[in-house]
């Protein structure tokens, strides 16, 4: 029961993924305005404090919902701990009329503006595939390796084919990325050389690169269900061909 709820969480959690990002992002705005960084209407701020608010409840329910559903909830709640952090200290906020004492209202601009932080929240999500990607047999170092080269080999070949620096770089990118636009290109023999070598780079560097992305989403598809659904057919497809064999035998 835990795994099949567990799966669950998985899938709602996919689906949320880019609404609860689109949602992070809007937080930003919203916060200029009721803190009046950006000049407008009262009425304006009034709006823009009640989605506010509303983006609030939005997290406050995702949170609680994941976590019903989570069978190691304690782990959830530790790799979740900056948004949990965010709803305790960034609750929605009435303030009663005429209570406008200067020390309240610099508590509330700052609770207010601690809002902004779940921008945070919509940079780690957005960038979390890309961290699964480049953790993929190990691509963070082929990444950085390839980075190193780039600017050693733009370096050489501004030397040797006596360019500027940044176009030595700019060669050595198109170049590491198989682009090659054709507007630099070596002419003597060493250039020729440190040419074939960066380019055997960065055929290595892009299959490298395609196979993580690759990867990346026949494992989501898995995390989908999809994979366990096919796997289970294909059972009991081998089990019906077993029986039908067993009795063809019989006979």
């Amino acid at each position: 029961m835990s795994l099949s709820n567990d799966r669950l969480a998985t899938k709602i959690e996919s689906k949320l993924e880019i609404p609860m990002i689109v949602v992070a992002l809007f937080v930003l705005p919203l916060v200029l305005v009721e803190l009046e960084i950006v000049q407008t209407a009262p009425r304006i701020v009034k709006i823009a404090t009640l989605l506010d608010n509303l983006i609030w409840f939005i997290f406050l329910l995702e949170f609680v919902l994941m976590l019903s559903l989570r069978s190691e909830r304690l782990e959830y709640t530790k790799n979740n701990w900056f948004m949990l952090l965010l709803l305790v200290l960034t609750p929605p906020i009435i303030v009663p009329e005429g209570f406008s004492s200067l020390r309240s209202l610099r508590s509330l601009r700052v609770a207010r503006a601690a809002r902004s932080f779940r921008v945070f929240i919509a940079a780690k999500r957005g960038l979390k595939p890309i961290h699964q990607i480049f953790q993929k047999n190990s691509m963070h170092y082929v990444t950085g390796c390839s980075l190193i080269i780039i600017v050693l080999a733009g370096t050489l070949f501004s030397r040797v084919e006596d360019q500027r620096l940044s176009e030595g770089v700019w060669w050595a990118i198109t170049t590491v990325t198989t682009v090659g636009y054709g507007d630099l290109y070596p002419e003597t023999l060493v250039g020729k050389f440190l040419a074939f070598f960066v380019m055997i780079i960065g055929i290595g560097f892009v299959s490298i690169l395609t196979a993580n992305v690759a990867a990346y989403f026949v494992e989501n598809d898995r995390e989908n269900g999809d994979h366990d659904v096919l796997i289970r057919k294909i059972d009991e497809l081998s089990k019906k061909i077993d029986e039908l064999d067993r009795k063809i035998s019989e006979k």
